[in-house]
């Protein structure tokens, strides 16, 4: 009887035994959980390349995200709907790598003089970058020092910041090697009026000139495709302004009848009341600018293509009084 008992006790402590081991065995079968929660979280971003037409440069964007450009040597990124929240990106000539330090803190300090060295990461190895608050908004302005210099400059807001999802579409920013820094810079001419208190960078192969006290013209043929530049005094009387551009395209018109919309490009042009109609051998539009500098532009074109460039160049319509 002692023997069966010792031989119970036996297989009782075995079988134990063997329970203990596999729950030792069996518990890390847990851990795969944890890798497809970062497999999941690895998924590719869609990206869309888009080349640009103002700078030699490429980058890779984010869904909803647009290229455009500002002005000669300037393009800027945008989303579709947030329209406060853009990145301009300039490209600059090697040897601005030696002074991007002091231009950047240059820059900073235009937008607020309180802005300081931005003290987050960057996809960079070599950058320096300042962020400056103004209202509810956040500018950083960050120079690139490495072999493709260039100047980023983000506006976003305090309370939604998109600063990392810029970086992640500046990160993949190329710049062609076919072109050279010095064609770069050659791509505009800045034109000074004796007639307005303004200048503006025109592209090549454009020319400006004074029409009558009041009005600039630039143009490629004055007959064909031109833009008049009129620029607006701070007091004016917004509603005259606006009556007298629908009246002028109407009177432009072939048919009597005048689309007004918003703007919504652009960096100095967004926001700007739009009149436009058909004519007899193309389009008149008439841009009512109050932000930046307040100007009317009135602009007639033959084809579709021919006011991308015009636009352009407004972007840099700058009053120097």
């Amino acid at each position: 009887m002692k023997q069966q008992s010792k031989l119970w006790i036996s297989i009782v402590a075995a079988v134990a035994l063997l329970s203990a081991c596999s729950e030792q065995t069996t518990a890390p079968a847990k851990q795969p959980v944890a890798n497809k929660e970062q497999t999941k979280e690895q998924t590719p971003v869609d990206f869309t390349l888009v080349e640009s037409t103002n700078q030699p440069f490429s980058i890779s964007l984010l869904p909803k995200f647009s290229l455009e450009a500002e002005e000669p040597g300037k393009d800027v990124v945008m989303h579709e709907s947030e329209q406060e929240q853009w990145m301009r990106i300039e490209l600059l000539p090697k040897d601005a790598s030696n002074e991007m330090e002091t231009y950047a803190k240059e820059r900073a300090a235009a937008i607020s003089e309180q802005a300081v060295l931005f003290e987050g990461t960057l996809p960079f190895e070599n950058a320096i970058a300042y962020e400056a608050h103004v209202d509810d908004s956040v500018v950083y302005v960050i120079g690139v020092t490495e072999d493709a210099p260039m100047f980023l400059t983000v506006f976003t807001k305090k309370e939604e910041n998109w600063l990392d999802t810029f970086m992640t579409m500046a990160k993949t920013i190329e710049r062609k090697k076919t072109e050279t820094n010095e064609q770069t810079k050659e791509q505009f001419f800045t034109y000074k009026s004796s007639n307005q208190p303004f200048q503006a960078n025109i592209l090549n192969g454009y020319m400006a000139e004074a029409i009558e006290p009041g009005k600039d013209m630039i143009f490629l043929d004055e007959e064909k495709a031109s833009m008049t530049v009129e620029l607006i005094d701070e007091g004016a009387d917004w509603s005259l302004v606006a009556e007298q551009a629908e009246q002028y395209v109407k009177a432009s018109s072939k048919d009597g009848h005048v689309e007004k919309i918003t703007w919504t490009k652009g960096a100095r042009l967004n926001g700007s009341d739009v009149y436009k109609s058909a004519i007899e051998d193309g389009e008149v539009y008439v841009f009512v600018v109050k932000n930046g500098t307040p100007m009317r532009l009135t602009i007639f074109v033959q084809q579709e293509n021919e006011l991308d460039p015009f636009l352009q160049m407004a972007e840099t319509v700058e009053r120097i009084d």
